[in-house]
Order: structure tokens, then sequence, then C-alpha cells
């Protein structure tokens, strides 16, 4: 795609997001006006069974680094990466059975404007629900509510968990049973699926036309009190091609190497384990979350993300502190095409470079980072936030930040560890 079309595609999703935020916003003024209680509740237009809300969000940001580029954001203002606009209709055919979508109008170019989500409910009793349709993936504790920036208390959730989703909805059917006593609430969710199409890595989204079949996972929320327990598994197996590393693997082949051309084979099983673990009082809360991601693809690493985060309720302030930290495990090439580099010469160096390039450019790094933040409530349905993140990789190519120029399988950029700094305003709304 040309840098003209791409401009031109940004330009019409900004002048959309711009026009239908301003539409919305008289429309729900108008409608909160007559709310004397001051409590949001979803509008029905009138029609019987139909309600709608929604949700947007505003968000400016700035990279002070080298020329490196982070979630991205560069080193200059750039309000197109988070910026967003939903509306969530929803038909109730009966006290059990509804249909519930949400569509979503991202600023931004890695993410496609559409449908999120479109499925029907079954609510037979107060303990059991059943959904079928486009689902959200429930890999982790905010899934259901990333875009809803209103719900959390950050401008941009932990990337070393949360940007580093391999993808956010699938197609398949979930059913979750509660179960309330004096003490405690349990919350028991199992899925099955299937997922066919964009992929992301560090937040990026890759150029492959992804598919895995077979998508199971369990969920389990735990609660007491003021404390929070989620914990959940995921699996399912990847049938993805990747064309550009199959003229490398036809080489290997033609060579008598499968050993290595199988190393390029991106097919194989995908697991996802999570967990969290929170406090929510009413003048403070703290959470801690972590989650590891494995596959059988060689050149993608064992992941392992995590964050604390610990804030205060002071008003409708709320200031908080996150300390977030993420490590891949070691990309390990086979040694067989060693000899080869020594001579070139010989008709097998090219495959014998191109083999080790590629898994040279892998990220198998390590990045902490630090985020100061402030967030007002200044009316019952909207914030303003601004945040301070550091950002320092411990280990170079943490995935995360780019160097000016880069790509998935680009070059290597040797062992320079990355720093950057973002800053970010954001306006968060519900409606």
């Amino acid at each position: 795609m040309s840098t003209m079309t791409h401009r031109l595609r940004r330009l019409r999703q900004h002048l959309l997001l711009c026009s239908c935020l301003l539409l919305i916003a008289g429309f729900s003024a108008s409608v909160h006006s007559e709310d004397d209680q001051g409590s949001h509740r979803p509008s029905d237009f009138g029609l019987a069974g139909f309600e709608w809300s929604g949700f947007a969000r505003a968000v400016a940001g700035y990279l002070e680094s080298d020329g490196s580029s982070f979630n991205g954001y560069r080193d200059n203002i750039r309000v197109n990466q988070q910026s967003l606009l939903a509306l969530q209709p929803s038909y109730h055919v009966s006290d059990q059975l509804s249909l519930t979508g949400q569509f979503v109008a991202h600023s931004s170019d890695d993410r496609d404007s559409g449908t999120e989500w479109l499925y029907l409910n079954y609510q037979p009793s107060d303990a059991w629900q059943l959904r079928a349709g486009k689902l959200r993936m429930p890999f982790f504790s905010y899934s259901d509510s990333i875009d809803v920036g209103f719900s959390y208390p950050w401008i941009t959730a932990p990337v070393q968990v949360y940007n580093n989703y391999l993808f956010s909805t699938f197609h398949g059917a979930s059913a979750s049973y509660r179960r309330a006593g004096l003490n405690y609430a349990l919350d028991i969710e199992g899925y099955y699926g299937y997922f066919d199409g964009d992929i992301f890595a560090a937040g990026s989204r890759v150029d492959v036309d992804a598919e895995v079949k077979d998508l199971r996972g369990i969920v389990v929320k735990l609660r007491s009190h003021n404390i929070g327990l989620r914990l959940s598994y995921h699996q399912g197996e990847n049938e993805t091609d990747l064309p550009e590393l199959q003229p490398l693997q036809q080489g290997l082949q033609q060579a008598g190497f499968n050993n290595l051309a199988n190393d390029l084979d991106s097919k194989g099983t995908i697991r996802v384990s999570q967990a969290a673990l929170s406090y929510d009082g009413l003048t403070s809360f703290y959470k801690a979350e972590w989650v590891k991601t494995r596959t059988e693809f060689s050149l993608t690493p064992e992941f392992t993300g995590y964050y604390f985060t610990a804030g205060l309720h002071i008003g409708s302030w709320t200031p908080h502190l996150t300390y977030a930290s993420s490590s891949y495990g070691r990309v390990r090439s086979d040694t067989a095409l060693q000899p080869v580099l020594a001579d070139p010469q010989n008709p097998l160096f090219p495959i014998a470079a191109g083999y080790y390039q590629i898994f040279d450019a892998i990220p198998d790094g390590s990045m902490d980072s630090y985020t100061l933040g402030l967030r007002w409530d200044f009316q019952f349905n909207m914030a303003f936030k601004a945040e301070l993140t550091w950002l320092n990789e411990t280990a170079p190519r943490s995935g995360f930040i780019e160097p000016p120029s880069s790509g998935l399988f680009g070059e290597d950029f040797g062992n320079r560890k990355a720093e950057a700094t973002l800053y970010q305003l954001g306006w968060e709304w519900i409606f």
C-alpha cells in the first residue's frame, strides 16, 4: 500500500471519528441532562427490547527517544494511535435471550474498524450464562474492556502483558457458571472455537493471515470481600503459514537440511497461562498480573510478562504507580550450517546466511517500565488522565522498542539497550 493511500485512509478515519464523537456528544448530553439522578443508563431509542451504550477515548502521546518508536509513538505528538469510538447495541428477545454487538472505529492503522464482537447470549438462570458468536478472547483481566479506557486507571495498560496478545477475538461459544456464598463469589468460564485474522506481536500487527483451530480454555475468578483472584489457561493449534519463509524452507529441504527447514515451520500448539491478584479498597487499590506464552514455533520464544500497580482514591483523583517487566526465552538455532558461513563461495552460503539472519533478528531481550499516572474523574462518566512512562531495555531487543528501521525479520540491531520516555494525555468517556 502506498504512502498516499495510508494518509488518505488515516484522514478518513480521523474525520469519521471526530464527526461521530461530536454527534454522539451532543446526543448524549441531551440524554443525560434529563437524568437528574446523575447515573448512567443505556438508551433504548423508544424501541421495545433495544438498548445501546458506548464509549470513546482521545489519547495524545509523545515519545522522547533516539528516533525509535514504541507502541506507534515517535518523537512527535500523535493522536491517532489509541483514540477510538465504540457503540454497543443489544436487543432483548426475552428475559433469557439477547443479541449483543460492539462496533469500534479506530484511528490507528494497526487496528481494523468494524465489528469487535457480536454474539447471542442465553441466560437460563442466575447461575448459568451461554454465549455464541464472535467473542473476546479472555486472555487477561481486562480483555473484555481493554478498549474501554474508563474501566482502568492507566491510559495505556502495561504493554508487557496487554500489548503482546496474539489475537483479541475468536468465533465460538462459551459457558460460564456463577456461584455466590456469604463471603465469596466464584465464576468459572469455559470456551471453544477458532480464530482467523490478524495477529499481533509486541503491539504491532504481523502481516500474515493467521489461523488457529481447536481453540479452548478455562477462566476461574474468585472474589472474597476486597480480594480478587483470576486464573486462566488457553490452548490452540496454530495453522498459520508465513509466505516470507517458504523460499528459504524449500532451499533447506533441497539441500537436505530438513530439520532446519522444520525450524521455520510456524504450525504447532499455542499455550497461554495467566494469573492475577487484586485488592480494591475504599482508599487504595493494588493489583498484580502475570502471563506466559509458549508455542512450538522455533522463531517464537517463550514470553513472560507481569506488572504490579498501586494507587490511591482521593476524592475524584486517582494517582497510581506501576512497574512492569517482560522477558523472552532464548532463541536457539541449529549449528549445522555454521561452517558454511566461513566460506562465502560455498553454494549453500546464501541459505545459511538467510537462516541465521532470521534467528538473529528475533527479539529475545527484556524490558522494564515505570509508569506514574494521575486520573481525574471530573464527571460521573468522563475522566481525564495524564501519564509518564519510562521504558528501559534490560537486555537488547525486547521487541517493544523499535529502532528507526525495523521489521519482523529485519536486520540485526546489535546489542544496544534502548531507552525511551512516553508522555501521554487522555480523555475517557462512557455513554
